[in-house]
């Protein structure tokens, strides 16, 4: 009888890890931020993340983060430098890794820990700062040398980072050599990898974009020389593999050479260079006329989501089976099933070839929708470690997904009166280096996250022996499943992230006559809406640059 019992609450454990994982994703608060800052109420959107976020609590890059773009959007740059230069000292201090606090995170779950942000975020905070400066200096006329020489000290630090990232980009090599138990865990779970190819040339190398406009920041403030050594690393690296990795228009390469070629003529001194730089493209031209760049920030970045999985071992193939739980609206789960099959099911030849070994015909047939790592030999090691009896009643484990990127825009326009001057096309594309940037993370994060919940189960196995309780008795099964279930709730993924970035950038440059011009861009979506943005500048010397932030969701009438 009493084991009749325990199997029903086995069974019953399963339809409650589905019960509870639905109501375990919460909206963050830069996501609500980001509807209240959409609907351009500012003020909002600030309360909203300093009650949320601290300025010294675990998420205090976020707060710098988030209330630096409100700060921009709402005009106040120079407030959000501020902010910028807090989440810089906060970069910089991360270097330094907290043990206690990687032991908590492991114990609990990845939100305990501090948030460290991207790699890609340094060189996002030093561009927005020196787009503060850029429009400092176009309201503040009296000191607008002094911001644009600011705006450049900005991208000199970049430049030095890049050259940093440049250098290293083959990253962390350094292998474990202590017998812990989260090394006996990695490598039971070493089967758990994403094809070798999907992850090929996705790697954040180099920033094209960034060289791009510190070369149009550089030429504003008449330092030519310093403007054609960033457009020529701009050009060599969108040319070779930049626009491609991050699916840009070829105007990328064209321009960046164009300006290139044109910085050669109005510095002197570089006529051969020109001269076979012409050669090499005949259909290059040159323009000494001055230069306006409307830089134009579009949309929202793609949210990080939770994906949710259970995990158990199943004694007759001796493996470790996980299940994804698909959650949320349609849309959402679609997602999930996608990312899940992309990275982590049983889906190659070599899968479906151990699932029929292991298992039978059905588990060749599910192998898209669940994740086998037959453990063989090192079957033993795990049950001597008491991760088999750990995961009697199975465990949950969350992984965070990003969802697709999707920027509904038919075509960005430039206008002054009737006359169309230009279309914006794609320079830069954050959509993209954040979903490449997560696929890099998810085999790392995988594994940390089944380390973290076999780790929890491990410790609460150990706690009810040490109570005296016995696991095969029916109070020892009701502790232990209620400790699975308390697991399972604090089983969280980290989807923490600078939300409030662009989806995407683009870029127009065109000749244009010198003094006050009345512009308007009009960004036209799928839906035929038209969203027009108006704004009076002034053209000064070779180039003059116009940044502008775009929101697809603002109310009519409010940009």
């Amino acid at each position: 009888m009493k084991l009749h019992r325990i199997i029903s609450l086995k069974q019953s454990l399963y339809c409650f890890f589905f019960i509870l994982l639905s109501g375990c994703n919460v909206t963050p608060a830069n996501k609500s931020a980001i509807l209240q800052i959409e609907q351009g109420q500012f003020n909002e959107a600030n309360k909203t993340i300093k009650q949320n976020y601290s300025a010294v609590g675990k998420n205090r890059l976020l707060y710098e983060l988030e209330l630096a773009t409100i700060s921009h959007l709402n005009g106040d740059y120079l407030q959000s430098n501020q902010h910028l230069t807090n989440a810089k000292s906060h970069i910089e201090s991360f270097y330094t890794i907290s043990v206690s606090e990687q032991a908590l995170a492991m114990l609990s779950g990845p939100t305990f820990a501090t948030y460290e942000g991207q790699k890609y975020y340094l060189p996002l905070v030093h561009y927005m700062m020196a787009i503060n400066f850029n429009a400092l200096a176009q309201i503040q006329p009296s000191m607008r040398q002094i911001h644009l020489d600011s705006a450049q000290v900005e991208m000199k630090q970049l430049d030095v980072y890049l050259s940093q990232l440049k250098t290293n980009t083959g990253g962390y090599s350094k292998e474990q050599t202590d017998n812990s138990l989260t090394d006996a865990i990695y490598k039971i779970l070493q089967p758990i990898s994403a094809p070798s190819d999907l992850l090929e040339n996705i790697e954040y190398k180099d920033d094209a974009f960034a060289h791009f406009v510190s070369g149009l920041l550089n030429e504003q403030n008449s330092e030519l020389d310093a403007a054609r050594i960033q457009y020529e690393r701009a050009n060599q690296a969108y040319s070779t593999g930049f626009t491609k990795q991050f699916g840009l228009a070829d105007e990328t390469i064209t321009l960046s050479r164009a300006n290139l070629a044109r910085v050669m003529q109005l510095a002197g001194g570089y006529q051969n260079e020109l001269n076979e730089l012409l050669d090499k493209h005949p259909s290059l031209s040159v323009s000494d006329s001055p230069q306006l760049s409307i830089i134009q920030d579009l949309g929202i970045a793609p949210e990080k989501k939770q994906l949710n999985l259970l995990l158990r071992a199943e004694r007759n193939s001796k493996s470790l089976i996980m299940y994804p739980v698909f959650i949320g609206t349609a849309r959402e789960k679609r997602e999930q099933q996608h990312w899940f099959q992309m990275l982590y099911a049983d889906t190659s030849l070599f899968d479906m070839m151990q699932n029929y070994i292991m298992g039978d015909i059905g588990d060749v047939v599910l192998g898209s929708v669940t994740k086998r790592i037959p453990l063989g030999s090192l079957w033993d090691d795990a049950e001597e470690i008491g991760l088999i009896d750990a995961l009697e009643y199975g465990g949950r484990i969350s992984v965070s997904y990003l969802a697709p990127p999707k920027l509904p825009i038919r075509k960005t326009e430039v206008w002054q009166g009737n006359k169309k001057l230009a279309e914006l096309t794609p320079f830069h594309s954050i959509s993209q280096l954040a979903l490449q940037q997560a696929l890099t993370n998810a085999q790392s994060e995988i594994r940390v996250a089944f380390t973290r919940e076999i780790v929890k189960a491990l410790t609460t196995q150990k706690a009810i022996r040490a109570a005296g309780a016995d696991q095969n008795n029916l109070l020892g099964s009701f502790v232990k499943i209620a400790s699975t279930a308390v697991n399972a709730i604090t089983a969280s993924a980290d989807t923490r992230q600078w939300q409030s970035l662009p989806a995407q950038i683009r870029v127009a440059q065109f000749n244009i006559e010198p003094g006050l011009q009345n512009l308007t861009i009009k960004t036209t979506l799928n839906s035929g809406r038209v969203i027009q943005q108006s704004a009076n500048i002034d053209i000064q010397g070779s180039m003059t640059i116009w940044h502008t932030r775009t929101f697809l969701n603002a109310p009519v009438n409010s940009q």
